[in-house]
């Protein structure tokens, strides 16, 4: 930092120090170069001189330096503002994304399964969220699962249909029994 710019507004360095609430030290050690001010406080000097921060510099390698310093400062700034907005975009696109797909996940999900065949259904449910004990099994495994799986279907709209609406809320009801006792197994 050049002495000349305080000398030439007749300012001490005790008087520069105190305008800045920095120590007459700190002022004698930036204009002899044994030390070298942040730019927040180089722009503090500059302020209560009354003069661009770039007037502080000296002619040499220091003016790269804080200008560079000074655009490394700003370029910052910058992407820290773009990477703000990107983020914002982001959260943007991922909320509407969650909401399109809470829309129309069942109408994707039915219009993918509504011509398939009662095999080709479960070989797709089965590979949404696969299970460890089908990893090894073979098209005739799956076939026959699959046979099982539409028997079992009809066998419990029979069953639906022909329960009347007493039965099923009888709380001794077998079926309720059965059926809480074998999810209690799993």
């Amino acid at each position: 930092m050049t002495l000349g710019k305080r000398n030439k507004l007749n300012l001490s360095q005790d008087q520069l120090a105190n305008k800045c609430n920095l120590s007459r030290n700190t002022i004698y050690n930036y204009e002899n170069n044994k030390r070298t001010p942040a730019i927040s406080i180089l722009i503090t000097i500059a302020k209560n001189l009354n003069i661009p921060s770039s007037d502080l510099l000296d002619d040499g390698n220091n003016i790269n330096s804080y200008s560079n310093k000074l655009e490394l400062v700003a370029i910052d700034n910058n992407i820290k503002s773009i990477l703000y907005v990107e983020k914002e975009i982001l959260i943007n696109y991922e909320l509407e994304m969650n909401e399109i797909y809470k829309k129309h996940f069942l109408d994707l999900f039915n219009w993918k399964t509504l011509e398939m065949t009662h095999h080709n259904y479960l070989k797709f449910i089965l590979s949404l969220c696969p299970l460890p004990e089908t990893e090894h099994m073979t098209e005739d495994d799956f076939n026959e699962l699959s046979v099982l799986f539409y028997r079992l279907l009809t066998l419990k709209f029979h069953e639906r249909n022909s329960i009347n609406e007493t039965e099923k809320n009888t709380p001794s009801n077998s079926k309720i029994y059965e059926k809480s006792n074998f999810l209690n197994i799993n």
